[in-house]
């Protein structure tokens, strides 16, 4: 009787504690993002996560390691503004490319994660955008990614 009421309680306690002790990773494979392509003018494809959700665009690239070779990941949004940014939860640096439509109106190349505990700044761009491109810092450079230049997205 001792025993078989120790179970229900461990198995009690480890059904209310599981879903606390997951890390911001676990989360981010939890949400199903879909997949789209990025087109440069020289035409070069990214492909990408989509972004398209509040709480989606909310997490971002935050609590992962690093991004899969060559990829990226597109923040989708209803309303054209200057949508600001930060490298909350961050664990590697990008380059953040904003866009109005398909047009680039903006980047910050090779952004820093902060350190923990520290504050990150909200990175706001002078124009307006309804899409924002995070990429591996160094990788704008790479592709002579330069404001005025047209990005085309195959969703």
């Amino acid at each position: 009787m001792i025993l078989r009421h120790l179970f229900f309680c461990t198995i009690l306690v480890s059904c209310w504690c599981v879903p606390f002790l997951g890390s911001g990773t676990a989360f981010a494979e939890q949400l199903n993002y879909a997949h789209a392509l990025v087109t440069t003018s020289a035409g070069i494809e990214i492909p990408v996560e989509v972004a398209d959700t509040q709480q989606k665009r909310s997490l971002g690239l935050g609590n992962r390691a690093g991004l899969k070779n060559g990829w990226g990941m597109l923040f989708v949004f209803e309303k054209r503004k200057a949508h600001g940014f930060w490298m909350k939860n961050m664990q590697f640096p990008l380059d953040i490319i904003w866009l109005d439509n398909h047009r680039i109106v903006y980047i910050l190349k090779n952004v820093q994660p902060t350190n923990q505990g520290e504050k990150p700044p909200v990175l706001v761009p002078p124009l307006p955008a309804n899409f924002v491109l995070e990429i591996e810092a160094g990788r704008a450079s790479e592709l002579r990614l330069e404001p005025q230049e047209i990005l085309n997205y195959n969703f």
